[in-house]
């Protein structure tokens, strides 16, 4: 059976997910963890959601590193994809081997820096320059 976490990161993590990560930043140092942080890849629109936590860690932020794609697997067979440019250690419980489909969309997504918005993205995929436009006519 786990043991239960200490409940200062039980509440540590439980604020992580609702309190920008900028906020927490000073605080989750001082007892020897980091937030490990992400993008979520919206792969229905192809760009990537804000910066957000994804798991406290233990030990001091590593730093800045290579662009890697981590799936989370929920409990209900469902998949999340996330690009960090966090260096390991990585969020027990991801994949960080690439091989998911979407990866490729998410490193994409992350080098054009494709923030999703409401009503688009700031920086869409360009359509196909071979497609055939639907407005024109013969």
């Amino acid at each position: 059976m786990r043991a239960s976490a200490p409940i200062g990161k039980r509440v540590l993590a439980a604020l992580a997910a609702f309190v920008p990560i900028g906020t927490l930043a000073a605080a989750c140092c001082s007892d020897g963890t980091h937030i490990y942080s992400g993008r979520l890849y919206r792969d229905d629109r192809t760009c990537l959601a804000t910066t957000s936590s994804i798991d406290v860690i233990s030990g001091d932020d590593p730093g800045t590193c290579a662009p890697v794609c981590l799936v989370q697997k929920s409990g209900d067979g469902g998949t999340a994809v996330y690009v960090s440019t966090m260096c390991a250690p990585y969020p027990p419980g991801h994949e960080t081997n690439g091989q998911d489909p979407r990866c490729a969309g998410a490193f994409a997504a992350l080098s054009r820096d494709d923030t999703c918005l409401l009503d688009g993205s700031t920086h869409p995929t360009p359509k196909d320059a071979s497609a055939p436009d639907a407005s024109s006519s013969d």
